[in-house]
Order: C-alpha cells, then structure tokens, then sequence
C-alpha cells in the first residue's frame, strides 16, 4: 500500500530499513526509505543525533537542516554506482547535510522531493 505524505510534515526516513521479524536475521529492502510521521521537534532530534529524516518540501528541509547546526547546509544528490537491475539511475532523493557534515563523518541527512529529482541525466 502507497503512503500519502504532506508537504510541512516531517517522516523517520531509513535508508536501509530493516524488513525482518524480530529474532529473525537480519534483512534489509531499499526502496522504502519514507516511515511514519513524526513532529518537528523530534525530527530536529533525529537530525542532531545523526538521523535521517524526510519532508516533501524543500524549503522544509533546508528550514530544518540549518536549525540543527545554525549553518548553511550543504545540498546533494547521487546517482547510484551502478543503476538498478532494471537501469534507472532516479533511485535516489536529494538531501542537505546539516552543517555541511556528511554521512561518512557521522553526519545526518534531511531528505526531501521526489525520488531522482534534480538528477542531470
């Protein structure tokens, strides 16, 4: 079943969500990234914590990106390595790193639009 999101709201957002039952092992699906709904003040959390989070908007975004290091974010987005089993490289959203500080440096991201907008193909 589709998820309806709405543009000023805030959702958890996985990049790998984990799809298997408890006490199970582990499994992983890409491609449902967006979770549940959460509120401003916890997605702020999330952010500062090293979280992920989504909105529609990308004023939304970029609004909760600098409230949490009070910098200018940096924006981004990635095409794959290589595209998906069946070719298509708009598999990704585009995001901004709270205070320009990067996933690999323990950073958040705050993920926004639709998947693969802003790609140059």
């Amino acid at each position: 079943m589709a998820m309806n999101v709405f543009a000023g709201r805030f959702y958890e957002f996985h990049r790998q969500r984990v799809i298997s039952r408890p006490g199970q092992p582990i499994s992983t699906k890409d491609g449902i990234e967006v979770g549940p709904p959460i509120s401003r003040e916890e997605a702020l959390r999330q952010i500062k914590a090293g979280g992920d989070v989504y909105t529609p908007r990308k004023q939304d975004a970029y609004q909760l990106a600098r409230d949490a290091h009070g910098r200018v974010p940096v924006e981004e987005i990635h095409a794959p390595r290589i595209p998906s089993p069946t070719g298509r490289v708009d598999v990704y959203f585009r995001h901004f790193h709270p205070g320009g500080i990067h996933h690999a440096a323990g950073g958040a991201g705050v993920y926004f639009g639709a998947r693969g907008e802003g790609l140059d193909y």
